[in-house]
């Protein structure tokens, strides 16, 4: 039996996907924006309602390395590097306007 891939997180969240990698590349990171979009969206955490944490990897792929993404004084994103800290395996939205989820 075969795995369907979760969707492409720029297919789900667009706007996101643009922000962040703008944002990236600005605070110098072009290799970790580039990466941005081959996210996958694996969905939000469930840990409890107001959760804002989306995972972009399973679960198990998390490491223990944050990058925050600011506006002015306050942080938007922050980014939740995988184990090999060359992509992302999930990211807490705190002042960030996702709009609907296209998929």
């Amino acid at each position: 039996m075969s795995e369907i891939e979760p969707p492409l997180l720029r297919d789900v969240y667009p706007t996101l996907v643009s922000f962040l990698d703008a944002a990236l590349v600005g605070e110098g990171e072009p290799e970790l924006a580039r990466t941005v979009a081959r996210l996958r969206f694996h969905g939000w955490c469930g840990c409890s309602p107001t959760c804002r944490y989306l995972r972009t990897a399973p679960d198990n792929r998390a490491a223990s390395t944050w990058i925050h993404l600011d506006d002015e004084e306050e942080p938007r994103v922050w980014l939740q590097l995988d184990l090999e800290r060359t992509s992302f395996a999930g990211m807490e939205i705190l002042e960030f306007d996702l709009g609907p989820a296209h998929a």
